[in-house]
C-alpha cells in the first residue's frame, strides 16, 4: 500500500514537472514571437526636419517590415495632441507636417497599430527653421519739375503789328509813364511806334542823360518829351 501511494505520487511529480516545462516553453515562444513582431513594426533611422518655408517638417523613418503609422506630435512633449497619418503601408516611411510656427521647437512620437515608438521614452524633437523678413521697398517716385507757363502775348489779327502808345498804363501799376510806353516795345517787337508831335517847338536833345541812368539813348529823349509836352 505504501509502495503504491510513493507510484502515485512521482507520476503525479512528473505530470506536474512536464507542464510546468510545457507552460514556460509556450511562454518564451510567445515572447519571441512578439518581440519578432515588434522589431518588424519599430522605426528605424528616425528623422524630424524643418523644411525651408520654416511653416513645415518631414518626418522619415524605416521598418523592416511593411507598415502604416500615425505621427502623433506638438510644441510640449507631454502634449502630443495633433496627429498625421500615412496614407498607406511601406518599409519607407515619410510623412509631411503643416502647417507650424516658424523658429518652434516641437517633439513627436510614432504609433503603429497600439504600439508607441520613440527614444527611449522620450520624444523625438526638430525645429522648425526661421523665415528671414524681406525688408519692404518704397518705390522711388520721380518728381517732375515744375515749369512756368509764361501767358501769351496775343498780337493784334490782321496785319499782326500792334500799337503803342503813350496814354495805355501797360505795366498796370496806376500811373501813365514813359515805362509803359518802354515796356510795350519791349515785350511786344512787331509794334507800330504811334510818335506824338510836340505843339511847340521841343528842345530836347539826344545827347543828355535826362533819366540819370549813366546811359544816354532814345529813352533819355522820350523822357525829355514827356515831361516837356
Amino acid at each position: 500500500m505504501k509502495g503504491k501511494f510513493s507510484l502515485k505520487t512521482v507520476i503525479i511529480i512528473v505530470i506536474l514537472l512536464l507542464v510546468g516545462v510545457l507552460g514556460v516553453l509556450g511562454v518564451n515562444t510567445a515572447r519571441t514571437y512578439l518581440s519578432g513582431a515588434s522589431a518588424d513594426l519599430a522605426p528605424k533611422n528616425v528623422l524630424g526636419k524643418g523644411n525651408v518655408d520654416g511653416k513645415s517638417a518631414t518626418i522619415t523613418w524605416t521598418t523592416d517590415k511593411e507598415t502604416m503609422g500615425v505621427v502623433e506630435y506638438g510644441t510640449t512633449p507631454a502634449s502630443l495632441l495633433l496627429r498625421a497619418p500615412e496614407s498607406s503601408q511601406s518599409t519607407s516611411h515619410s510623412v509631411v507636417l503643416s502647417p507650424l510656427k516658424a523658429g518652434t521647437n516641437y517633439y513627436f512620437r510614432i504609433r503603429v497599430g497600439e504600439e508607441v515608438f520613440d527614444n527611449n521614452g522620450i520624444p523625438y524633437s526638430f525645429k522648425t527653421m526661421t523665415v528671414a523678413i524681406e525688408p519692404t521697398q518704397i518705390p522711388t517716385i520721380a518728381v517732375v519739375p515744375t515749369v512756368a507757363v509764361l501767358p501769351t502775348v496775343k498780337v493784334a489779327s490782321g496785319s499782326g503789328v500792334m500799337s503803342c502808345n503813350k496814354t495805355t498804363d501797360y505795366d498796370k501799376d496806376g500811373v501813365v509813364n514813359s515805362l509803359d510806353y518802354v515796356n510795350c516795345l519791349k515785350n511786344n517787337p512787331k509794334t507800330t511806334q504811334t510818335m506824338v508831335t510836340p505843339t511847340k517847338a521841343s528842345n530836347c536833345s539826344k545827347t543828355t542823360d535826362y533819366n540819370k541812368d549813366g546811359v544816354v539813348n532814345s529813352l533819355d529823349y522820350i523822357k525829355c518829351l514827356q515831361d516837356n509836352k
